[in-house]
């Protein structure tokens, strides 16, 4: 097997599969509970489905993805309250703008934009700090966030493991996964 830079190296030693399993695990329940109608109305959005068959052909999974909309979401809501969500950093205030989630709905075409690709990033880069790894910069070029990419696809196997259902924005759109 190889990556796209040589001989695929071994896992990382920090690397533990059924840690990753449940944190992806208590990520589609706790986004279902704050995003499902935003899910709902995406999954009906052709040119969002066309988009995510992209992302799950680079091995994405729904996870990753309802994270990033999350995200999204999340920077749309802290800035229609004039909060910038990069200026909080006080979890009770964090929980309360996640609590202002609760049923809104964004238009689909909203997550067409090259801001959802550059929220992929950012998760991809916030989940280093969740495999306990220490975060030396804050800013996120496009040659970071390849390597980023291929540090977890490569040597923390992000990219491989799901629970299994069907593609929530698959061809017909599948169903959340069951605890």
């Amino acid at each position: 097997m190889k990556s796209s830079t040589g001989p695929i190296p071994p896992h990382h030693r920090k690397y533990n599969e059924q840690t990753s399993i449940e944190f992806i695990k208590n990520r589609y329940i706790n986004l279902r509970k704050m995003i499902e109608k935003q899910v709902e109305l995406l999954q009906q959005d052709e040119l969002f489905c066309d988009l995510c068959e992209s992302y799950y052909k680079k091995g994405y999974k729904d996870w990753l993805i309802l994270s990033t909309i999350h995200n999204c979401m999340m920077n749309w809501k802290a800035n229609e309250i004039g909060r910038p969500l990069y200026m909080i950093e006080d979890k009770d205030e964090l929980k309360e703008l996640v609590n202002l989630l609760q049923g809104v709905v964004y238009p689909p075409n909203l997550f067409l934009e090259d801001e959802f690709e550059g929220h992929i990033n950012a998760f991809n880069f916030t989940c280093l700090r969740t495999y306990g790894f220490e975060l030396r910069q804050s800013t996120i070029t496009p040659r970071i966030a390849d390597s980023i990419e291929r540090f977890l696809r490569d040597r923390m196997n992000h990219f491989k493991l799901d629970i299994p259902h069907n593609q929530l924005f698959g061809k017909p759109p599948g169903e959340w996964p069951k605890f």
